[in-house]
């Protein structure tokens, strides 16, 4: 695949916590099943990752559609939203399938129909293929614009790099968000939300 090496989540962000703890950059919740591409919790953690900080940010407000966006909107569970860059190593890269291209719905006999579907009954299955086939994770379009993308990772995956070992991912400083912070800016005005002081 051929995606940058840095991609974007949004998190709400306690500074004092621990790597790899709640609210830490490095933080992989256990797989709640909701989500598109979630894998049996029994397989592993996924975190969902997004080609630019607008993305990521539009993914956690676009609930806010048709309606209004205010300071309150860019908390979670008490702490502020923040982006962060994370860095993935080429091992990990290497070994994600894009299926936004041919080849890798070839590879995973995948129809690109079936990857667009918002059922997770649909999507499921096929990101357990891909995880049965070996990958470390998977490439597909955001369902919101066809210029982002999502990376779908396993973070339980071991042996990506082909030496059993979990490569690491590196977290760049996160930064809090507010409503003038431009992703904020512009994942509103790509998804049509009216952003508003308190």
């Amino acid at each position: 695949m051929n995606p940058q090496t840095g991609l974007w989540r949004v998190f709400p962000w306690d500074p004092g916590a621990a790597p790899g703890h709640p609210f830490s950059p490095s933080f992989v919740p256990r797989t709640s099943g909701q989500a598109r591409f979630d894998l049996p919790a029994r397989l592993s953690r996924v975190l969902y990752l997004a080609g630019s900080a607008d993305h990521a940010v539009a993914e956690l407000i676009h609930a806010r559609r048709c309606r209004t966006l205010d300071e309150r909107h860019l908390e979670r569970a008490g702490h502020r939203l923040a982006a962060v860059e994370v860095h993935l190593p080429e091992s990990v890269l290497g070994s994600v399938v894009d299926l936004c291209t041919p080849l890798g719905l070839e590879e995973t006999m995948t129809r690109a129909d079936r990857v667009a579907s918002p059922h997770r009954a649909t999507t499921q299955p096929i990101a357990r293929a891909v995880w049965d086939r070996g990958h470390a994770g998977l490439r597909w379009w955001s369902q919101f614009h066809g210029d982002w993308h999502t990376t779908v990772l396993f973070a339980d995956r071991r042996s990506v790099d082909g030496q059993g070992k979990r490569p690491k991912l590196r977290f760049s400083e996160p930064v809090p968000l507010t409503l003038e912070s431009p992703s904020v800016v512009e994942a509103a005005r790509v998804l049509g939300i009216e952003r508003t002081e308190n």
